[in-house]
């Protein structure tokens, strides 16, 4: 049975398009922190969140996106004191808000044949904050990338590039009035003097 030319062409175009939907990046956040490393902010202590890009299916490269960073819940009672892109060609750090949102990042690098500092890495690391509590009053903090213009993956060494669709990503870590494993002797404490009475 010969298929009609119409209806090839609408199958064509179809299976173009969930090709090109299975090619993503995911955006996700690692978080840790200036003291023991363990991602719970305690006192004295600032959050390090990274962001990270996965590109599926791999290909040569990371080439750029244009996007913002958003903060979520609890994320304006703190500050960011540094932030930083991990790309060092074509970029900007973006501008920090007055609520701490850092508005039209753009994270670039240049194809391997015209740069010599292409990082090729998959995931990549692509951005990174410190942020420090105002106060160490116990709380969850979240913050995210959104508003991604652009999630560009090089499909050669010489800037052959192709759209992929983007997966945004949050972090969300604690806030500590006292040190873990403070916590957790006083509350071992306060059981220990309850069994004794």
């Amino acid at each position: 049975m010969e298929i009609p030319m119409k209806l090839a062409s609408v199958i064509a175009v179809a299976g173009i398009a969930a090709a090109a939907s299975a090619q993503t990046v995911t955006y996700s956040w690692s978080v840790s922190d200036t003291g023991n490393g363990d991602g719970i902010i305690e006192p004295g202590e600032s959050a390090l969140l990274t962001m990270i890009a996965t590109m599926d299916p791999g290909a040569t490269g990371f080439a750029g996106s244009i996007y913002d960073i958003i903060g979520g819940m609890n994320w304006d009672t703190g500050s960011v004191d540094s932030y930083v892109n991990s790309l060092k060609d074509l970029t900007d750090d973006g501008t920090l808000q007055a609520n701490g949102d850092i508005t039209t990042i753009e994270s670039f690098q240049l194809p391997p044949a015209f740069n010599g500092n292409f990082i090729s890495d998959n995931p990549i690391e692509l951005y990174n904050i410190t942020w420090t509590p105002n106060d160490y009053s116990a709380r969850t903090v979240e913050v995210g990338d959104a508003n991604h213009l652009n999630n560009d993956v090089y499909t050669d060494d010489f800037g052959t590039s192709i759209p992929y669709a983007g997966v945004d990503g949050t972090a969300s870590f604690s806030v500590v009035p006292a040190p873990a494993s403070m916590a957790l002797l006083g509350l071992g404490g306060l059981v220990a003097t309850r069994r004794r009475r």
